[in-house]
């Protein structure tokens, strides 16, 4: 019986390959003709980010299934200071960073790391009428930017920061330069309390934070930012080498899911009430902070200004010890184009 019974399973598994078999090829088949994948092909990128309206694009791009539907999953690592990022990059503990070129990054690519910027995001570049969403607020008690000498500013970073080459450019609109004002560093939610209780009798705002000075009713515009800034840009996404080089399609996907999450923040998108749901809970603030606060201007394209960069080390190489080179990096060393021309096409 035992002898029977041990033949008839072998008979059974003999039986049974082919059978397995035919049904391979059909799954195959089936993968073929649904064009669906038969693994999880997701790919996980560390992506560290700057909180800011300006960015939005980026933060949205998940709830929106835009990441999803290049295959990404996507962990956000939030940066306090801007220096961070650029060192994580550069080591490969980030994969990209959503934020802002820096003095940091034109000094390591001196030195020689592969890093470089590959979209822009939000400008101020708003329409006629519409106040711009960023600039230099000064405290009630402060009236214009002359009155800053030897006050206190607050900046998000420090001297080499995107956010300080904004207020250079806001302090020259005033006839200053940094060397007249006491920089003091804060992060972006600090600030508006700084300015509130005196800490502070100015500072480099972004939305949401200015509409946060506007409605507690603690500071004020002291520059027209869009005649300050021009038509410079330095929200954006900057690459390190995995992205740039190794895992070169992946960096395509990340920017071609921005890129459709960008075209929601076209126009007023502050009118539509499911983006702003959705950002106001990535950035845990209030709707009405968002849906009131300042106009980014966005452009789904995600073209780079590239002589925003050329600037920024203009002024930066007039700071002693932010750079470490005295010759400017042309933009080819800082930009790379390539991607984002593959991922939407030619700006």
């Amino acid at each position: 019986m035992t002898a029977r019974l041990s033949l008839s399973r072998r008979v059974m598994a003999a039986l049974a390959l082919p059978i397995l078999a035919l049904g391979a090829l059909t799954a195959c088949g089936a993968e073929e003709e649904t064009g669906t994948p038969a693994s999880d092909t997701t790919r996980t990128l560390k992506v560290g980010y700057i909180s800011g309206t300006s960015l939005g694009p980026a933060f949205v791009a998940d709830a929106l299934g835009c990441y999803r539907d290049e295959g990404l999953t996507i962990e956000f690592e939030p940066i306090k200071n801007p220096a961070d990022a650029i060192a994580f990059l550069a080591t490969d503990k980030l994969d990209a960073y959503v934020g802002s070129p820096s003095a940091g990054m034109f000094n390591q690519v001196a030195k020689g790391a592969e890093l470089k910027m590959v979209a822009s995001l939000g400008s101020v570049n708003t329409p006629e009428g519409e106040a711009a969403p960023s600039g230099l607020f000064g405290a009630k008690s402060i009236k214009s930017v002359e009155e800053l000498k030897g006050k206190r500013v607050a900046l998000l970073g420090s001297v080499g920061s995107a956010t300080s080459y904004l207020l250079g450019k806001s302090l020259e609109a005033g006839g200053l330069s940094f060397g007249d004002v006491e920089l003091v560093t804060l992060g972006s939610s600090d600030m508006v309390p700084a300015l509130k209780n005196g800490g502070v009798e100015a500072a480099l705002l972004f939305a949401p934070e200015t509409q946060k000075a506007i409605d507690q009713d603690v500071a004020h515009a002291l520059v027209d930012s869009k005649k300050a800034y021009g038509s410079s840009t330095t929200a954006g996404i900057i690459f390190g080498t995995k992205l740039l080089k190794t895992e070169r399609a992946t960096g395509v996907s990340f920017l071609k899911a921005n890129a459709c999450a960008a075209k929601r923040f076209e126009g007023d998108w502050r009118k539509d009430a499911e983006i702003v749901k959705m950002l106001a809970d990535f950035m845990k603030v209030p709707e009405n902070t968002i849906s009131g606060g300042g106009l980014y201007a966005f452009d789904s394209s995600l073209a780079i200004n590239e002589g925003t960069l050329t600037e920024m080390q203009e002024m930066f190489v007039k700071v002693e010890g932010i750079l470490t080179y005295t010759d400017l990096l042309p933009a080819d060393k800082l930009v790379d184009d390539t991607l984002r021309a593959e991922a939407v096409g030619a700006a």
